[in-house]
């Protein structure tokens, strides 16, 4: 009744404890003498929890907690004949471990996992000499959603690490483990998440496990646990079947010694660091390696031998050689093949279709090719078929519908074709069908009628190549899917009305149809809908006035893009965390309502908002991470409340009418990487508070009234990416520090009052100077959604957009400014750049020959400077160079000739207003002989100045000599005058005759 009292019991699982028979108790058990030897309270159902895709922890717990919570207080340790005590999973609030265990001599088990004890542990259990089962583990495995992630390689990528993680429920750290020498009866172990960082410093931290010659059970999982795997010490323990050392940082080998462990039947090295080759095992019937990128598996000469036992192997994301070998097909007594996300090449062997008690296929992400062997029907137990993000290409073969204990087929991210076989909807057990992304090009011709015998949890169709036609036949009462995907799937009409029906449905997407209408209200009353897609459609109308979408693993979306609706934007979006209503024609303002709920990815670009930017977009403790409010009409000023947005890493609200300055408070985004304030009215010196975005990679202000010089700090920006500045009134030179970007692509200063040389020093730009072969797209993927970037540069010509930048696209644009001095030759350096345009500026001297060493130019523009000297041959040998211009300079000799330099200017435009340039349309004959070289304009520059000297004089001699005698004549008398201009005539008439004769 002590522990009772100390106790706070919210579902009230001791009620039963009244009265002076505490035998008949709840928990409790009793000897014949009445002695209470048995306790056991555990928490019934403890708090099921996962990490969502945002690694947050989340409950899917539909009750409230049932776990007791308070302290142990010393009356539990007086009952000395206790045999067996387990609270785990209960809550005592980070108490420490009670001495009073010691007392409890008698006991045989003690489970104390996950009840959220903070303390050391030391002495506290090492009298329990009878103990055969111990669990003091503070974490325990969940499962990790956030471990399906995505990357931006050349294409958006899936990857999936490990689908476990583990969740700490408290804080127990050992120095040691002496304090188990002297439990030698234990059969079972468990200390998964204690803390033996400190302990396995030790090189035989081991030690005192090694003298439990009765273990048969070893849990050291998530302890933290650094250094080799010990096998030198446990060698001694001759009966130890299961060996769990997981999530550690073991950063060793394999010991190929755990072979002496013959009794050794589970190893579990899952995520700790390992290397080197898997060793041979024979004795073990389940072996998990995965997620240890480091460790190399030649399935060819590991299967070579015989694993007579072996039931379960993971070798995901670790790294395999070549192809899964015919030879698998030894290992007779398989169930569970795990590797995917593995560079597994080839196909798959025939020989593998023989192993019939395999129950799980895992080979999602591999490079693996081929088609699917209609002798997979063989594989009679076969439970879990996933095959996605592979090469895989063919007819799914019907004879698959012949495996009847198929709950999960899974083949999106291939290039299958043809239809999908009529029976898969009568395999009663499939509970997830995923055949999106595919090249089918087949239909369903009656959704309902396909899928009457199954009760699918996930049907994704989307983007298949099918399409689905709905009826009006009904569903069958027992489909209710959870996630439902008909992307891309030829449906039109109105939503479809069966929908409503679906009342656990928790995920939809219908984008890229031809649905129409209007969105019905009933679409928001499904009680459990999380995340909606409603994005390329014809839908019409406004959205309903109430938005109420339940948490999908904290990850609730709103998707209607490029959609034609229009109206107001509805107030109640409180429960939304990712909003997605871009390219509509929606107006009014932004609604305040949409800042105060969780949400975290908000983009309303291109639309026909008007007012303000609402404060309420960041509040304290605001978790938003994008706000994209692009091409609308909002006018005001950014409002300082951004400085609240601590999480955010993307603000576009370029193409508005905003004024003032970017705000000072704006530091407070410190993950800010991507900043686009363009085409707006911004005014005054370049934004001081950009100096502290210390993450920043993307920053776009052009199309302002910015003014002033471009700081020198702009070279501390270590992850700056693409700089564009055009269209400002920036002023003075251009900062040497730029030097110092080595991850810059593109720099867009053109349009500016920019004046001064163009830096010596480029060889900095490392980006630029080896442009990367990888193209990796740049973007950001925030909630699992992606969001791109973009680029305009005028290149060849033209104003070119670059919807998709990849990280070996780049430009430098200085045109349009007051620049002056010689091309510097270090723009040689820059081997790897795209295209360069310098026109409209002074500047003067020769082409430098170095520039013939950007190898990969595609694009020059020197037009409309003071260039001069001839045009070098190093320059025609640039074969990827598509468009030049050098027009209107003061470029001479002739233009250089080759086959491929030939074809970039046939009209000649390139080189137009070079009239000392041999074969410009305006230029010289190249036929004269006596065209101008660079030596001899050089001369007749000479020549032009002595020349210009001369006139100058003799024009000074006329005038005084013209003045002295025709203002005396003129202004003194008056026959004078007349006989002087009669004596003109005479002259003038005798030239006149003289030329004509002549």
């Amino acid at each position: 009744m002590s522990f009772k009292s100390n106790i706070a019991d919210p579902s009230n699982r001791l009620s039963s404890w009244k009265g002076q028979n505490c035998c008949s108790w709840y928990g409790i058990d009793c000897s014949d003498s009445f002695h209470v030897t048995a306790i056991d309270l555990r928490n019934p159902k403890p708090d099921n929890l996962i990490l969502d895709m945002n690694s947050q922890p989340v409950s899917t717990s539909d009750v409230p907690s049932t776990a007791l919570t308070g302290t142990i207080p010393p009356s539990l340790f007086s009952l000395t004949h206790l045999r067996y005590l387990d609270l785990s999973f209960n809550n005592f609030s980070f108490s420490k471990v009670p001495l009073g265990f010691s007392n409890l001599t008698g006991l045989t088990y003690l489970n104390l996992s996950n009840v959220m004890f903070s303390d050391s542990i030391t002495t506290q259990f090492s009298n329990l000499t009878f103990l055969m089962e111990l669990d003091l583990s503070c974490s325990s495995s969940i499962d990790d959603h956030s471990s399906i992630y995505t990357t931006l390689s050349s294409t958006r990528t899936i990857h999936e690490g490990s689908l476990y993680t583990y969740m700490n429920r408290g804080n127990l750290y050992a120095p040691n483990l002496s304090w188990l020498q002297r439990l030698n009866n234990l059969r079972k172990l468990k200390l998964n998440g204690v803390d033996l960082s400190k302990a396995s410093r030790s090189n035989l931290w081991a030690k005192s496990v090694s003298t439990l010659s009765k273990l048969r059970f070893l849990e050291l999982s998530n302890c933290r646990i650094s250094g080799e795997v010990p096998v030198e010490q446990l060698l001694n323990l001759t009966k130890l079947s299961e060996l769990y050392m997981d999530y550690n940082f073991l950063a060793s080998k394999i010991p190929s010694k755990l072979a002496n462990l013959t009794s050794l039947s589970v190893l579990d090295l899952t995520r700790s660091n390992l290397q080197g080759h898997i060793p041979y095992l024979p004795q073990v019937k389940t072996l998990h390696v995965g997620n240890n990128s480091d460790v190399m598996v030649d399935p060819h000469s590991m299967f070579a031998v015989p694993w007579p036992r072996l039931e379960s192997i993971d070798i995901s994301s670790t790294h395999v050689i070549g192809s899964i070998p015919p030879s698998i097909a030894n290992i007779t007594s398989l169930v569970d093949f795990i590797a995917y996300n593995s560079l597994i090449q080839g196909r798959i062997p025939a020989s593998m279709m023989n192993l019939s008690r395999l129950e799980m296929l895992s080979l999602d992400m591999n490079n693996i090719s081929g088609e699917i062997s209609p002798s997979i029907s063989n594989l009679k137990s076969l439970q879990v078929l996933s095959l996605l993000q592979n090469s895989f290409h063919g007819l799914i073969p019907d004879t698959i519908c012949s495996i009847s204990s198929l709950r999960y087929l899974l083949l999106a991210d291939n290039s299958f074709t043809g239809n999908i076989p009529n029976c898969i909807g009568q395999l009663n057990d499939l509970s997830y069908l995923e055949v999106s992304s595919n090249k089918m090009n087949g239909s369903i011709p009656s959704l309902s009628s396909f899928f009457r015998n199954s009760t699918p949890y996930m049907l994704v169709l989307g983007f298949s190549g099918l399409t689905v036609k709905v009826d009006q036949q009904p569903f069958p009462p027992r489909f209710q899917p959870q996630i439902l995907s008909l992307d891309s799937c030829n449906i039109r009409g109105k939503i479809p009305g069966f929908i409503s029906n679906l009342t656990k449905l928790v995920f939809l997407s219908l984008s890229n149809n031809s649905l129409s209408g209007t969105i019905p209200s009933w679409l928001f009353n499904l009680p459990n809908l999380g995340y909606l897609d409603l994005s390329f459609n014809r839908l019409q109308g406004v959205i309903p006035p109430s938005i109420k979408l339940k948490s999908f693993f904290m990850q609730t979306t709103l998707i209607l893009r490029n959609n034609l609706l229009q109206g107001l934007i509805p107030q109640q979006l409180e429960n939304i965390q990712a909003l997605d209503l871009s390219a509509n024609n929606f107006t009014g303002n932004v609604p305040a309502e949409v800042g105060l709920g969780n949400i975290r990815y908000l983009a309303l670009s291109d639309n026909k908002l008007s007012g303000r930017i609402p404060i309420s977009l960041c509040q304290e403790n605001c978790e938003l991470m994008l706000l994209d409010l692009s091409n609308n009409n909002l006018f005001g000023t950014i409002p300082t409340s951004f400085g609240n947005c601590s999480s955010l890493v993307y603000l576009n609200l370029g193409s508005n009418n905003l004024t003032g300055v970017i705000p000072e408070e704006l530091q407070g985004a410190k993950r800010l990487s991507f900043l686009n304030v363009s085409g707006n009215h911004f005014d005054g010196p370049f934004p001081s508070v950009v100096r502290r975005l210390e993450r920043i990679s993307v920053i776009d202000m052009g199309n302002n009234k910015l003014s002033g010089k471009i700081p020198e700090f702009i070279g501390d920006l270590k992850d700056l990416r693409i700089l564009l500045l055009e269209f400002n009134s920036f002023n003075g030179s251009i900062p040497e520090e730029i030097n110092a970007l080595e991850s810059l692509q593109f720099i867009g200063f053109s349009n500016n009052q920019l004046s001064g040389p163009i830096p010596e020093k480029l060889s900095g730009l490392k980006t630029i100077i080896n442009r990367p072969k990888d193209g990796n797209l740049l973007g950001f993927i925030i909630s699992q959604l992606y969001i791109g970037v973009r680029v305009n540069l005028v290149a060849k010509g033209l104003s070119m957009q670059f919807d998709v930048v990849r990280t070996y696209n780049n430009g430098l644009d200085l045109s349009c400014n007051n620049l002056t001095g010689n091309l510097p030759s270090e723009l040689g350096h820059l081997q790897g750049l795209y295209a360069l345009n310098l026109s409209h500026n002074r500047l003067s001297g020769n082409i430098p020959t170095a520039i013939g060493n950007m190898s990969l130019l595609e694009s020059l523009d020197l037009s409309y400077n003071n260039l001069s000297g001839e045009i070098p041959v190093s320059l025609a040998l640039l074969d990827p160079l598509s468009t030049l211009n050098l027009a209107h300079n003061n470029l001479s000799g002739e233009i250089p000739t080759t086959p491929h330099f030939d074809t970039l200017s046939r009209d000649g435009l390139a080189y137009i207003g070079n009239k000392f340039l041999c074969g410009a349309p305006d230029g010289i004959h190249c036929d004269s002989e006596d065209f101008p070289t660079p030596e001899s304009s050089e001369h007749s520059e000479e020549q032009s100045g002595e020349w210009k000297m001369v006139l100058a004089l003799a024009f000074a001699g006329y005038v005084v000599g013209f003045w002295g005698l025709f203002g005396v004549v003129y202004l003194v008398n008056e026959k004078w005058r007349k006989a002087y201009w009669a004596n003109v005539d005479r002259i003038v008439d005798g030239i006149i005759s003289a030329e004509k004769s002549e």
